[in-house]
């Protein structure tokens, strides 16, 4: 079992069995020995696992701002294409049934470019996966076309992270 396993385990248990004060200090020992990270966000304050890019109370970046969009890559995308995918995306949630997400992450690891992106929907702080992603072009294709744009332009690199901002 690897320690980004092992470690949420323990300080949840002992945080369990403790009073206020007593979870405080393991939650600042957490901190500053780098398991923990505390949100900047003066309303929520949560404690996340490292590792974590978003807050789990409130959503937020790591600094305490409210989420923005990434540009797609590290190289400089032409406005239209980060358009198109914008529009793509927030057309295909709005014919669905419930509300926007606030924002739509792509993790790349492997695939067929951005398309084989691991996917997941924020909403209010909390994540959800999007199974499959948006890897099937005859199910997503308008947002398969813009991914694929994006990759013919750049192809992501491993570990390459893209969110986009739906809410207003």
């Amino acid at each position: 079992m690897s320690e980004s396993d092992v470690v949420p385990r323990v300080i949840a248990r002992l945080v369990q069995h403790t009073d206020d004060r007593a979870a405080e200090v393991i939650h600042e020992a957490a901190c500053a020995a780098g398991y923990l990270w505390r949100c900047g966000n003066a309303d929520c304050r949560a404690h996340n696992y490292r590792g974590q890019r978003y807050c789990e109370g409130c959503g937020w970046g790591r600094s305490g701002r409210p989420v923005g969009d990434i540009t797609p890559s590290l190289y400089d995308v032409p406005k239209q294409k980060w358009r198109a995918l914008h529009r793509a995306v927030v057309a295909h949630f709005g014919q669905l049934d419930g509300p926007m997400p606030d924002a739509v992450v792509f993790d790349y690891f492997d695939g067929p470019g951005w398309r084989g992106a691991e996917v997941r929907t924020m909403h209010g702080g909390q994540c959800a996966e999007i199974a499959g992603g948006f890897r099937d072009r005859t199910v997503h294709e308008d947002i398969a076309a813009a991914l694929d744009a994006l990759t013919r332009f750049e192809k992501p690199a491993f570990g390459e992270h893209m969110r986009l901002v739906l809410s207003a």
